[in-house]
């Protein structure tokens, strides 16, 4: 049987997909207690689901699906990220981007040395190390995709896409799985809770001191949106100019610098419009359904080209992840609530997404309160500056003997 979904049946199968993981979050204490996202249940469901009748033990299927959708709301996601971003609070982040950077750094490094030493031990090329390493992990599916056809070209390396796929699909899963515990934990430990204006600890569910909520007007929504496109299409303007000039960087930072260009140019001339619960109400749409709609087309059938020994390695570098954001990320970004949401998305970031790390963010914020500092250092390193420092990092371990570059 083949089962064909157009635009219109993708969308209201995703939408239909969040409803369905929020009524199994809801019955789940062990869900809640450690903030898995909704759309990460709803999603990763869905794949077990197909992956069990592509297998034929339920009914066998070819399933596809319209995934156009799928980086308008990326970008759309992050364009409304950008709307909500004020320079001055990037300003008091400073000097810990520069921290987070490091950190992010350290634990490429860490990914890559795990990678080799135990395809070494394992019998493995080391570039199979290097697959299971930063390049499939922190790179995700695109940048293991582009190493993968170079290492099959330069060193013949024999089924390197599959792997580096299956690699890129493991660290997905185990990044959506582990963030969520990793930022509760460090939060039990450091008794850290969400700081209000004024400066008091914030009881996680409580009310806020205004018992009048205004409602989020059609007019405010439309105008949002009619933002949200305008940066698209000026994300998909600047990434074109930029491709001849050697500065390659992801169309969604484009969206998010955008963003916060239009946001802070219009405080600066005190121009009203855009309404931050608008914004976020946009931006949590669209985040719900591109990760639902990710994990919806999510191969795990191609896992099984991981079992044994390279699935040990990516196992191993997730433990290690989770083990670097709870003892040393937590500790030298504070040791508080914001350092709890930020190591929640750092070990997203560094084994599967940024966007499953805002997603995991968001659930721990509905939670326990904002942490507008996370949301603006994890995307800026975790999106833009991992992805550059991945590339220098890959080119030391690829001048190492033995690996033939």
């Amino acid at each position: 049987m083949t089962v064909n979904l157009n635009l219109l049946a993708t969308l209201a199968l995703a939408t239909a997909l969040f409803f369905v993981g929020q009524l199994i979050v809801a019955r789940s204490a062990l869900l809640q207690r450690y903030s898995i996202p909704v759309p990460v249940v709803g999603g990763f469901l869905f794949a077990v689901a197909v992956a069990l009748a592509l297998a034929g033990l339920v009914t066998p299927v070819q399933f596809s699906m319209n995934e156009s959708l799928k980086d308008p709301l990326l970008l759309a996601f992050f364009a409304t990220l950008g709307l909500g971003a004020d320079v001055r609070s990037l300003a008091r982040g400073g000097r810990k981007l520069a921290i987070l950077l490091v950190l992010f750094v350290l634990l490429m490094l860490i990914q890559n040395a795990i990678g080799i030493t135990m395809a070494r031990l394992l019998d493995l090329h080391p570039l199979v190390g290097l697959l299971a390493g930063s390049i499939s992990l922190t790179g995700g599916h695109g940048t293991a995709a582009a190493y993968a056809n170079s290492f099959s070209a330069t060193r013949n390396l024999q089924g390197a896409m599959e792997l580096g796929m299956a690699a890129a699909t493991a660290g997905l899963i185990l990044g959506s799985l582990l963030s969520g515990p990793v930022a509760e934990r460090l939060m039990k430990r450091a008794r850290a809770r969400a700081a209000d204006v004024s400066g008091q600890a914030a009881t996680p569910g409580a009310a806020p001191e205004n018992p009048f909520v205004m409602p989020i007007t059609t007019e405010q929504l439309l105008f949002v949106l009619l933002v949200c496109l305008a940066c698209i299409g000026a994300a998909h303007h600047v990434h074109g100019l930029m491709q001849g000039t050697g500065i390659l960087l992801p169309d969604f930072l484009w969206a998010l610098l955008i963003g916060m260009l239009v946001r802070n140019l219009a405080t600066v001339f005190k121009i009203e419009g855009i309404n931050d619960r608008a914004a976020q109400a946009v931006g949590g749409v669209s985040l719900s359904l591109f990760l639902i709609m990710a994990l919806m087309s999510m191969r795990i059938l191609d896992l099984a080209t991981l079992a044994g020994p390279m699935l040990l390695i990516i196992v191993v570098n997730a433990l290690v992840a989770a083990g670097f954001a709870y003892f040393i990320t937590g500790r030298v970004m504070g040791n508080d609530y914001d350092a709890a949401v930020v190591d929640g998305g750092q070990v997203a970031a560094s084994l599967a997404t940024t966007a499953v790390a805002m997603s995991v963010m968001q659930t721990l914020t509905q939670r326990h309160g904002p942490a507008p500092l996370a949301f603006l250092l994890i995307p800026i390193v975790g999106a833009f500056f991992a992805d550059i420092a991945n590339a220098v990092v890959l080119q030391a371990y690829f001048a190492l003997p033995g690996l033939g570059f």
